[in-house]
């Protein structure tokens, strides 16, 4: 599995080496790698829940709050993550709660707006999404919207898909609406190693969940 993983890095960083190399020459191919990437359903308005998935807080909170406040949904739904040795012993904040806390101070966002399962503690974005799917078919909300960074979203709405499939009730839908994505992606450090990482968790993902099943 290790020489695999060593593979898979060592491809995807030449395409995209490659890429760069590319780009250079045309630049209409900037955008191409990070828009591969993206998949957005573009919902209307009137929705039940506005899933937010964990990770990059700063950039999925403030458009999940938006997406409240402009009418798409009824409920920001959320759980908590893993917990490390710190957050044990109460070091560190755990990550759901520093969301909640983010939501509710700084975002406006009404506690009466949130369905938050404190006790959860998942460990990937499989995982989350049977345990938001569990809570989503608990509070009857039948019309969901997917909140999550643009890089992450088409993977995200996948992982999403196989789940449902696996044990959900009909009348509940899942459309994603992810953060918007730059145009210049590529002139951030941050954006260009999301990408880069997100390649290499698709890659990840397809094989331990499609291939080696």
């Amino acid at each position: 599995m290790m020489r695999l993983w060593s593979f898979l890095c060592t491809t995807i960083g030449s395409l995209l080496l490659g890429y760069c190399v590319a780009a250079l020459v045309m630049p209409s191919l900037r955008i191409l790698p990070a828009q591969i990437l993206v998949e957005n359903d573009q919902p209307s308005k009137g929705g039940d829940g506005i899933i937010l998935l964990m990770g990059d807080a700063v950039d999925r909170a403030p458009h999940a709050a938006d997406l409240l406040k402009t009418g798409y949904g009824k409920y920001i739904v959320f759980v908590e993550t893993e917990t490390d040795e710190m957050m044990k012993h109460g070091i560190k904040p755990r990550e759901g709660q520093l969301v909640y806390a983010y939501l509710t101070r700084v975002l406006k966002v009404p506690a009466d707006k949130i369905v938050f399962d404190r006790e959860a503690r998942v460990t990937s974005t499989q995982e989350e999404a049977r345990a938001l799917l569990k809570i989503l078919d608990a509070h009857d909300l039948h019309k969901n919207i997917l909140t999550t960074s643009w890089y992450h979203s088409s993977r995200a709405a996948w992982i999403f898909r196989k789940v449902m499939a696996e044990n959900v009730p009909k009348d509940l839908s899942v459309k994603s609406f992810p953060s918007p994505q730059p145009i210049k992606w590529y002139e951030r450090e941050k954006d260009f190693l999301n990408v880069y990482m997100e390649y290499l968790k698709w890659a990840y993902y397809y094989i331990r969940y499609d291939l080696l099943k």
